[in-house]
């Protein structure tokens, strides 16, 4: 009996299915590329087998070397995170290429993503845009917005924000809340799209809500100033310090405003210098324009006028118009550091390109007067011709004076002055008496007279007294 009992126990054992693993070892040594992959799960998770990330690796490599997409993404991701051999990104790039080629639109998302940050590999963002472009038509919603924001920047290409917009657009009706918020920002600026506050605060309130610390803070933009949206300062300001909480610069910005002037919250001074240091950490120029002029009036802490110059510096660098027109009205005057006319018209300059016009102004009136910088009439002029309309009164009367020496300039400049004088310019008011009083028509002279008189121009008295008296 024993005997009969050993020779069936063997008949049983002939008989029973070999392990997974070894069935799967021999079809992957026939080079059959999907249980070469199968195996290197099995010994990814240690099924059946000893878990072994080094010999996953080697069948990743054998199935993609065979050419099956799917394993080429997993042993390009095998050499970026160094899981079961030594870590080189530089070494998941073909693989990241072969997955993509082979239809895999995550590997070409991937991809697009490590060449245009160039944090592994070297930067390649015409190539990103290529991979990008791929990743985005097989339905990557990420990848358009990624698309999407290097038009907007125009880096590599032209700056295209219409086509910049219509992926933002793709990217959120996809499912990427960050492309919702970006896509809201066009829509509130009305950049490459209508303008449209209404769908803007409501796409800010779709990515807020799915995560986008950046779209609570544009949101609560629009909730503190009622654009596209019903006003509600309370919610504005748990959605600024939401924002600031999850690493927002901006909404430290709102957050700190906020505290400075006691908005719904206790006015604190340092604690709004702090919410503005974070801000200005985070090169929101706001941030170290409104830091700089806590440390120069000494609010908050105490008085630090070389750090508040600095931080006019960063504040012009980072895109703030006030801190490059500040720190030039500091060089203009000398006041707190050395006076530098050149280094002054350079700031109001550089304020004016970025949409300042009190800068615009200040530069115009140093090359009209020459002051160190060369003089330049036509340069002055072709400011004062944007300041004037924007509302600078001031500059209305500049701008006068220099038509006036045109040939047919009477008339022009005439109505520049007569503009001047209606924004309380006393200047302007006694050019346009002198024109009436010029043409004979001391009626019409008289109130203008009256008005550069009330203004403090001299002459301008005496002239109205005669015509009074007459």
């Amino acid at each position: 009996m024993h005997a009969l009992s050993v020779l069936m126990l063997l008949a049983v054992q002939a008989k029973a299915p070999l392990p997974e693993a070894v069935v799967l070892k021999k079809s992957c040594d026939a080079k059959v590329a999907a249980d070469c992959h199968k195996l290197a799960g099995l010994h990814q998770r240690g099924e059946g087998v000893a878990r072994d990330a080094s010999k996953a690796a080697d069948f990743l490599k054998k199935a993609c070397e065979l050419n099956l997409a799917p394993a080429c993404l997993e042993y390009a991701a095998a050499w970026r995170a160094g899981d079961g051999v030594k870590r080189d990104p530089l070494k998941a790039v073909p693989f990241y290429q072969q997955a993509c080629d082979g239809g895999i639109a995550d590997a070409c998302a991937q991809l697009a993503g490590m060449l245009s940050s160039g944090g592994e590999v070297e930067k390649h963002l015409s190539r990103a845009v290529e991979l990008f472009a791929r990743a985005c038509d097989a339905g990557i919603a990420a990848s358009c917005g990624q698309l999407a924001t290097m038009y907007d920047a125009g880096s590599p290409m032209a700056r295209d924000q219409a086509k910049a917009a219509a992926l933002f657009e793709k990217a959120c009706s996809g499912g990427d809340g960050p492309s919702c918020g970006r896509l809201a920002g066009m829509l509130r600026e009305g950049r490459g799209v209508a303008r449209d506050p209404v769908k803007a605060a409501t796409l800010s309130r779709k990515s807020c809500d799915a995560g986008d610390t950046a779209a609570c803070v544009s949101l609560a933009l629009a909730l503190q100033s009622g654009d596209g949206v019903a006003a509600n300062p309370k919610q504005a300001l748990e959605l600024f310090t939401k924002g600031c909480d999850g690493g927002d610069p901006r909404g430290c910005l709102g957050l700190g405003e906020r505290v400075r002037d006691g908005a719904g919250v206790a006015r604190d001074l340092p604690r709004a210098l702090e919410l503005f240091r974070k801000a200005c950490d985070g090169r929101v120029g706001a941030g170290c324009y409104e830091r700089a002029l806590f440390l120069a009036r000494g609010q908050g802490a105490p008085a630090d006028l070389a750090q508040a110059t600095s931080l006019l510096r960063q504040a012009c660098t980072d895109g703030d118009p006030r801190g490059c027109f500040t720190l030039g009205q500091l060089f203009q005057t000398g006041r707190g550091i050395v006076r530098d006319l050149n280094q002054a018209a350079k700031l109001f300059a550089e304020a004016c390109q970025m949409g300042s016009l009190a800068a615009c102004s200040s530069h115009a009136a140093m090359l009209e007067a020459g002051d160190t910088i060369p003089r330049d009439l036509v340069r002055a002029r072709a400011l004062y011709e944007k300041t004037c309309p924007g509302g600078l009164s001031a500059d209305c009367y500049a701008l006068g004076r220099l038509v006036q020496r045109d040939a047919n300039g009477r008339q022009p400049s005439f109505e520049l002055f007569s503009k001047a004088c209606t924004g309380n310019v006393p200047a302007g008011c006694h050019e346009v008496a002198q024109a009436w009083d010029a043409a004979r028509q001391g009626v019409k002279a008289l109130p203008f007279y009256q008005k550069a008189c009330a203004g403090g121009i001299a002459p301008a008295c005496e002239r109205a007294k005669k015509l009074q008296a007459q």
